[in-house]
């Protein structure tokens, strides 16, 4: 009897269409997604690395909104500072004028009025300079209080303390009590506005100097996301070229074992019809 059929060569023949089936779909998922790691099985060290970077990417990109909102923070802390800094050059003036001898009572009872606003208002200030609920010029961000912290790292350390700004209301600056109503008074409150000033313009130097470490932060925390992005994308991030490579090889081999399954079943049926006749 003639041997039309070979079970042996189908099964390969199926088994190849199979795989190369197989090979073309992850091939096809590649280029469509640009991404080379669709599943563990493709590389699973190069997975779980790619997995590692990203986690790392988006806990920087936390730290940097962190960090940003740290620098607000300190901005709106600057703004209060600065208001404060133009009440007490404002008092200043007003002292210097009280102090003069040419004065009369009335004159300096004017003044003093003036003076005690502008005294109430740097309390205002103080007290009432918040961000998002935070106070920050009241003593809350002094540098002996609780720590205020940001997180600006992938480390559990990596943090920042914003505690740079002593309480600047009117008992802390020297300005309780002072009274511009008698020319002494108004000598009096000299020395103590001017040191009131002195300590505003320290403390504006702190914060400035953090915002600037903070601004740093950023920018430095910004590279290193561009850095572990292109050290993901190498691991994670298909080659194009060779997938669109893979998959023409992979379509090739797809067809031809498709076309040796139909040549063979072919070659099977003009057999069964060669015995057919013979029997007939």
């Amino acid at each position: 009897m003639t041997d039309f059929f070979n079970p042996a060569i189908t099964g390969r023949l199926l088994n190849s269409i199979t795989r190369n089936h197989s090979g073309l779909q992850n091939s096809v998922s590649k280029v469509a997604s640009g991404i080379r790691l669709i599943n563990a099985s493709v590389d699973p060290a190069g997975l779980s690395l790619s997995e590692k970077l990203r986690s790392d990417i988006r806990v920087l990109g936390q730290a940097i909104r962190d960090t940003e909102s740290g620098a607000g923070f300190l901005n709106v802390a600057e703004s209060g500072l600065s208001a404060i800094s133009d009440l007490l050059t404002r008092g200043r003036e007003l002292a210097f004028q009280a102090a003069g001898g040419t004065l009369g009572d009335d004159q300096r009872q004017a003044l003093n009025q003036e003076f005690q606003q502008i005294v109430a208002e740097i309390d205002r200030i103080a007290q009432s300079t918040q961000f998002n609920g935070q106070n920050l010029l009241n003593g809350d961000l002094a540098p002996a209080a609780p720590p205020v912290e940001i997180q600006v790292g992938i480390g559990a350390n990596d943090r920042i303390a914003l505690n740079v700004i002593d309480a600047v209301d009117a008992t802390a600056l020297g300005l309780a009590g002072l009274d511009l109503s008698t020319a002494a008074g108004a000598q009096a409150a000299l020395n103590p506005l001017d040191a009131a000033g002195q300590t505003i313009l320290d403390t504006r130097s702190s914060s400035a100097a953090l915002a600037g470490r903070l601004e740093s932060v950023v920018a430095a925390s910004q590279n290193h996301i561009i850095e572990l992005t292109a050290a993901r994308s190498q691991i994670a991030d298909a080659d194009l070229a060779q997938e669109v490579s893979d998959l023409s090889t992979g379509l090739l081999r797809l067809q031809a074992s498709i076309r040796a399954l139909a040549l063979q079943n072919r070659e099977s049926a003009d057999n069964v019809g060669r015995l057919l006749n013979i029997r007939a």
